[in-house]
């Protein structure tokens, strides 16, 4: 499982301050978790979606005790602990507020630490869709190196203690991968069968694609669950010059990201910052 949970350097990123605007009275307080908490959009309007986060290596340059505690800060400045306790607290202040957490292995020790009533208190955050899990998973995985079953073995304890824990708010509907080493079709597959959705920062090869202006892909999985179509971008310096099972041209398929999922493809949005 080691090597399941091994990621590239990445810097903690707590956007705390990022939707402390006033919003529409009618709509601060959600009743609902999912797509049906967003906060309404403006068709006249320029809407700019912010997605407050952290991205917590479960083990790199610290271990993922020190990392959870806070220790050795004189190796890397972290401290997940910290990290979720100023978050609940931040969303409390303001019912505007939203943010996703990812690393099931350090939330579900945090949760184990907490009182009944802060375990409540969070479980209303879940069920109101102002604190939502991505992933799921245990760790945010490697792609290059790890088997599998590895990925399924780690998806499935994250998944199946968010279940068991909140219920059908507590589901990822995307598949949070912004810092993992390489792009296997099999995690296309796997997430195209967990979740919804997949949105990813291509930490290697983000400054090639955005200059080639090339940042949103189709990831297909080495065998499409259905006949359903299934289309990517060539990516020719990485030598995938084929299109997707089935595809005769190289054209954009005009079906739902709902037949996109039954083909086993996940919708990759690389950032272009």
């Amino acid at each position: 499982m080691a090597a399941v949970c091994f990621l590239f350097p990445a810097a903690l990123c707590l956007l705390s301050g990022a939707l402390t605007f006033p919003l529409n009275q009618e709509n601060k307080r959600s009743t609902a978790c999912g797509y049906q908490s967003c906060h309404p959009t403006n068709a006249n309007m320029l809407n700019v979606h912010l997605v407050p986060h952290t991205h917590d290596d479960v083990g790199w340059l610290k271990t993922v005790d020190q990392y959870f505690y806070g220790a050795r800060n004189d190796i890397q400045h972290a401290g997940v602990q910290y990290i979720l306790d100023s978050v609940v607290d931040q969303l409390l202040k303001n019912p505007d507020r939203r943010f996703i957490y990812v690393e099931t292995a350090f939330f579900y020790r945090w949760w184990k630490q907490q009182s009944s009533s802060m375990q409540e208190t969070v479980k209303q955050l879940v069920n109101e869709g102002r604190l939502e899990f991505v992933n799921g998973g245990w760790c945010m995985s490697d792609e290059a190196t790890t088997h599998y079953s590895a990925v399924i073995d780690q998806m499935t304890m994250g998944l199946r203690f968010l279940n068991e824990t909140f219920g059908p708010c507590g589901r990822p509907r995307v598949a949070w991968h912004i810092d993992p080493f390489g792009h296997a079709r099999e995690h296309a597959s796997m997430f195209a069968q967990f979740i919804i959705l997949m949105f990813i920062l291509l930490f290697f090869f983000k400054s090639r694609q955005t200059k080639k202006k090339t940042i949103l892909v189709l990831y297909c999985s080495i065998v499409p669950l259905s006949p359903c179509c299934c289309q990517r971008k060539p990516w020719p310096w990485l030598s995938i010059t084929t299109l997707c099972p089935g595809q005769r041209n190289n054209t954009w398929p005009t079906t739902t990201p709902e037949d996109w999922l039954k083909a086993g493809t996940t919708v990759r949005y690389f950032s272009s910052t």
